[in-house]
């Protein structure tokens, strides 16, 4: 493992443990056997690598580090994506509501930076996804529903169903394909 991946996984386990608050640059070069001034060579200041732990938590949390993203069927993918988030973030508890809560303006600024930047990401894929569906009727899409607002629609419900740390998304699969299939 190279020190970059190191770091952040100390980094991890500090916020697992004790919270971002938490996370200390000299602590974390104690960890790693390394002086504190190796950790400024990959994050410039502490809030980077809160950033960049933040970063991490979600990758964890979204399983974005395999070749995870691979389903020709829309409702598979959202069914997948929902037990993926729901089993991961039992790693960092509250985490979806409480990690911005714990962070500085600066922070606070980038993080949400970060945090939006990362979901467009996993909306892109779940729209590649969704273009590549060959049942998804094709009527469905015009002017005001669009393949990229049903995805919005999606994502906000699917983020809303975990944060309500609901069992299932039967309803939202249901709700998925009623609509475009």
């Amino acid at each position: 493992m190279d020190l970059y991946n190191k770091i952040l996984d100390i980094s991890k386990e500090i916020a697992i443990k004790d919270g971002l608050n938490n996370i200390n640059m000299r602590l974390i070069a104690k960890n790693c056997n390394i002086a504190v001034g190796s950790i400024y060579n990959y994050f410039p200041s502490k809030s980077d690598l809160v950033i960049a732990t933040i970063e991490a938590i979600w990758k964890d949390i979204f399983n974005t580090n395999t070749q995870s993203f691979n389903f020709d069927n829309f409702i598979d993918c959202i069914n997948w994506l929902f037990n993926t988030v729901s089993e991961n973030i039992l790693k960092y508890p509250d985490f979806f509501t409480l990690h911005s809560v714990s962070l500085n303006n600066d922070q606070k600024i980038k993080g949400i930076k970060a945090m939006e930047c990362f979901f467009k990401s996993i909306k892109y894929k779940l729209l590649k996804i969704l273009e590549k569906d060959k049942n998804v009727k094709s009527n469905v899409f015009n002017d005001f529903l669009t393949p990229t607002i049903f995805i919005d629609y999606v994502f906000t419900l699917l983020i809303s169903i975990l944060i309500q740390k609901q069992n299932n998304c039967k309803p939202l699969l249901k709700f998925i394909e009623n609509s475009i299939y």
